[in-house]
Order: C-alpha cells, then sequence, then structure tokens
C-alpha cells in the first residue's frame, strides 16, 4: 500500500495551470488501483507494464480503463464489467450487516398497465423499510408521486423506455433521488392507497417469502422460498429457519426464487449450498477457485476448494430455480455447486441471467484497515477469481439460459403483477406442473394465461457481485 499523499498544490509550467490536492489524491489513488490489480486481477496478464495515473482524474475512471482491456473473443467487448470501487465501507457494512441506508426499500420494474400505456409496478419491499412498514407490497402499480400523475414513462418500439419523458424522471428522481417523497399505488383488487416514505437505515430480509403447497400434486409437498440476497449472518438465520420448516413440514419438490437475487456473500452461499444439497455431496467439491498464475502459486490446495459440508438432513427430490436477468454471481454460484449433484432434478424456469462466474476481495485502497485516523479512499472489487463446480463446469459469462443443454428448464416471464408465492404466477404455475406431470407447459397449450402486462424493462440498481470476505491471500 502507498502512504497517503501530504496534500499541496502543484505548480505547472504554465503559471495559470494547477492540479487540485483533490485531483493528485485521487492520481494516487489511481496507482493504487494499478499495483493492487498487477497482484490479484484474475486477468493481469492483459495489465500495462506502466501506468501514468495522470490520465485519470479520478480512480473510478482509472479502473475503468483497466477493466477494458479484457476482450471476450465471442463479443470482442470487455469481459470485466464487474470490477468496480466503493466509498468505504458502504458495501461491506450492507452486506456484513445486513443493513441498508438511504431508500425507502423498494424496488420497481416496467410494464404495459393496457395495450398503450406503461406504468412502473413494485416488483419487491424489504419489510422492515420505510415502504414495507407503511404496507407497500409487491404487484402495487405506481398511479401518482408527489400528487402528479405523470408517472407513465414512454417506450420506443424495442421496448426500452425512453429516460427524458417525464412519466420516468418523475418516478426515477422521486424514487432514486430524493430523501422524501409521496407515492399513490394501487393495489390488485383496484383500491387505491397514498404513503408518504423518507429514506431511512433498516434492516434488510433476505427471505422474502416462504410458504409449503401442501400436497398439491402426486401426494408431494412442495417448499416455496423467495431469497433476494445473500447477506452475513441475518441471512444464514433466515435461511436455516426457513429450510428447517420444510424439513419439518416434510418437503420434497423445492422451489427457489432468485429472479432479483444480485448476489453477495460467498460464506452464505455456501451455507444455502449445503443446506439443501443431496446428503451423497458431503465431504465432496462444492466449487473451486481459478485465479491468476502468480495468486495460484501463493495459495495452498486446500484454500483453492471448497467441499460441501452437510450438518441437516433435507435434501428435496428436485429443487426449481426460478431466475432473471437481475440473478447473479452469488445466486448463480449456487445453482453451479448444486447442478452435478442434482442431475436431471434441477431446473431453471424464467429468463437467461446475468452472467457472472467471477468474484472480488475487498481491497483497500488509500487507507489500511488498522488505522485510527478518519480513513479516505475506496474499497477495491476487482474480479480476482472465477469459480467451477465439481465437474468443473463454469464460465458462464454469458448468463444461464433456462431450457437449454446446460440448463434444462424453460423460459417463463415475470409475473410482477401477482403477489409472491402466488400459484398462478407464471414461474411457479411452470414448476408445480412439471412436479405433477413431469412436463412444463408450452406456449401453444399453457394452462395459465399471461397477463396483460408484458415486460419490457426493468430498473435495477441492486448490487450483482460475489465478495468473500473469508479468502484473502498475502501478497507479496
Amino acid at each position: 500500500m502507498l502512504p497517503f499523499l501530504f496534500l499541496f498544490v502543484f505548480f505547472s509550467c504554465k503559471k495559470d495551470e494547477t492540479v487540485s490536492s483533490d485531483t493528485l489524491q485521487e492520481q494516487t489513488w489511481s496507482s493504487e488501483v494499478y499495483e493492487n490489480m498487477k497482484d490479484i486481477y484474475l486477468w493481469n496478464d492483459v495489465l500495462p507494464t506502466t501506468f501514468d495515473a495522470s490520465k485519470y482524474p479520478t480512480a473510478p475512471k482509472a479502473l475503468d480503463y483497466l477493466a477494458g482491456l479484457k476482450i471476450n473473443t465471442d463479443t470482442r467487448e470487455a469481459i470485466d464489467h464487474y470490477s468496480f470501487l466503493d466509498k468505504i465501507g458502504n458495501l461491506s457494512g450492507e452486506i456484513s450487516g445486513g443493513t441498508a441506508s438511504g431508500d425507502y426499500g423498494f424496488m420497481i420494474t416496467a410494464a404495459y398497465s393496457s395495450s398503450t400505456e406503461v406504468s412502473f409496478f413494485v416488483n419487491y419491499v424489504y419489510k422492515n423499510s420505510p415502504a414495507g412498514l407503511a404496507g407497500v407490497a409487491r404487484s402495487y402499480q405506481i398511479i401518482s408521486v408527489n400528487g402528479s400523475t405523470a408517472v407513465h414513462p414512454e417506450a420506443n418500439a424495442d421496448g426500452s423506455l425512453v429516460a427524458s419523458s417525464t412519466g420516468y424522471t418523475t418516478v426515477v428522481n422521486a424514487l432514486f433521488y430524493s430523501s422524501n417523497a409521496s407515492f399513490g399505488f394501487k393495489k390488485p383488487d383496484g383500491t387505491t392507497f397514498t404513503a408518504s416514505l423518507n429514506t431511512a437505515s433498516y434492516a434488510i430480509n433476505s427471505v422474502l417469502c416462504d410458504t409449503v403447497y401442501p400436497d398439491l400434486v402426486n401426494s408431494k409437498k412442495v417448499g416455496y422460498l423467495t431469497f433476494n440476497q445473500f447477506l452475513g449472518a441475518s441471512s444464514q438465520t433466515e435461511l436455516t429457519n426457513t429450510i428447517t420448516k420444510f424439513e419439518t413440514s416434510g418437503v420434497q419438490s423445492l422451489i427457489v426464487d432468485l429472479r432479483y437475487n444480485g448476489g453477495g456473500s460467498v460464506e452464505t452461499c455456501e451455507m444455502f449450498s449445503n443446506l439443501i444439497a443431496p446428503a451423497a455431496a458431503n465431504g465432496k467439491v462444492m466449487y473451486s477457485y481459478k485465479m491468476n498464475a502468480a495468486l495460484t502459486g501463493q495459495t495452498t490446495a486446500t484454500d483453492m476448494v471448497a467441499h460441501f459440508a452437510k450438518k441437516n438432513s433435507f435434501q428435496p427430490t428436485e429443487i426449481y430455480f426460478i431466475v432473471s436477468g437481475n440473478t447473479a454471481s452469488a445466486a448463480e454460484l449456487l445453482i453451479n455447486n448444486l447442478r452435478p449433484y442434482y442431475s436431471g432434478n434441477l431446473f431453471l424456469i424464467g429468463q437467461t441471467t446475468y452472467g457472472k462466474p467471477c468474484g472480488f476481495w475487498a481491497t483497500p485502497i488509500g487507507y489500511k484497515t488498522d488505522q485510527t485516523t478518519t480513513k479516505e479512499g475506496y474499497d477495491l472489487y476487482a474480479v480476482s477469481f472465477e469459480m467451477v463446480n465439481a465437474l468443473n463446469q463454469g464460465g458462464y459469462y454469458s448468463g444461464m439460459t433456462p431450457g437449454t443443454t446446460n440448463y434444462p428448464g424453460v423460459h417463463a416471464y415475470d409475473s410482477y403483477n401477482l403477489p409472491w408465492g402466488n400459484q398462478a404466477d407464471l414461474c411457479i404455475a411452470q414448476a408445480i406442473n412439471h412436479i405433477s406431470t413431469g412436463e412444463f407447459i408450452s406456449s401453444s397449450n399453457s394452462k395459465v394465461k399471461q397477463a396483460n402486462v408484458l415486460p419490457i424493462s426493468g430498473i435495477d440498481r441492486q448490487f450483482k457481485g460475489m465478495i468473500d470476505f473469508r479468502k484473502h491471500p498475502a501478497m507479496h
């Protein structure tokens, strides 16, 4: 780590040009980003041999350049759209501590509410958040903001939202860039209410819904679980309680809804994998790391591999994962971990996932973790490892697509106009039909009618990452 640079103003050969102390500090941090990436970056072989930090006004700009150097040979685009810098402790605090701050606690998506009109719908809410405490729930439609009914964004012919349209800016500015706002909502039954919300800090609940569908099909009990974030101890407690409930209830078939899960803690992913793995997986490989040559040479073989360590007896006969383009990283890792041990009995339902088979450690930039003075700088999350399962399967940078050879299952749309766990949900209905008949519902003879809300785009600011807070090899 480079020490902090004492702040001063540098005068160049032109007397009227100065470089501010803030710029100099950012350049120092940019140099630290480069130096650290030479050690830990998965694709450090593409980094330049020298780096001129003065070309970049901020450390994030420097990272953008460095992360853009590794090109995907299939797409001819940068493969790394994952690495990022985070202001000290913001992300690690949320994931480890299970708390969020500075928002209302709900997220939205856009869809046609009629043949010509687009509306925003609530797709998930955290129960302890301002929105959750006000009674806001999934499937509610936004009908006003601060008294204005101009809340319907325009859409282009390809279904993308027009960001400059009044309906878009009214809702997005209130949701993401205001500390208080009044939202009008319409419930599925047609009734309406208004909630005046203030941003706040709150505890995040990872399990948004869990329920048991008793004896629905073939005398099988089906467990359904919506899991939204891989946080630390709080997520682990919630998962343990839910899986214990399923085991006690005699659940045989499991539906895990990951459609908005953007990832998080690898440790929690390991725990979840153990909770639902078959007994035969105990002691066998869960996943292994792939790192750059230098890190691989410095790491012991035992630290490169994680094994299943199953402590409960719950083992469903089949697992259905509900996924979408918002399903990322640790959520994808969970699926990949279990694929070798549920061959022929693990299915994906929904849409192609985000595609992130890699992760990172948090590396301090501009400060030392044990310093007692006020810390400035960033936490660097540069891709440092890729994970593969026991069969060496991984590399899903283009996502996992339901209904393909590698990922058996079926494509289905998101029924965000229905509450969590509703059996009419298109994805849940597909799982239940397959449990009952061994077949998925074809588009031509679907037993569930597509609602008149066609998905056109989502707004997702949720973190898509996979962080291992435990294993950070010593750098030489």
